[in-house]
């Protein structure tokens, strides 16, 4: 199963990318954000 992220976590690494750009983790970070968003879209979506 794919790494989620919580909302806090998202939060946290857009304020870190956001205050120090040149250190950020977000990037690394991003296919964890993008398989949270798809296992919600799949969950969402009618069956």
């Amino acid at each position: 199963m794919p790494e989620c992220v919580s909302v806090s976590e998202f939060v946290q690494e857009v304020q870190d990318d956001w205050s120090s750009p040149t250190t950020s983790s977000f990037t690394s970070k991003m296919m964890s954000c993008r398989n949270t968003v798809y296992l919600l879209e799949e969950v969402s979506l009618p069956g």
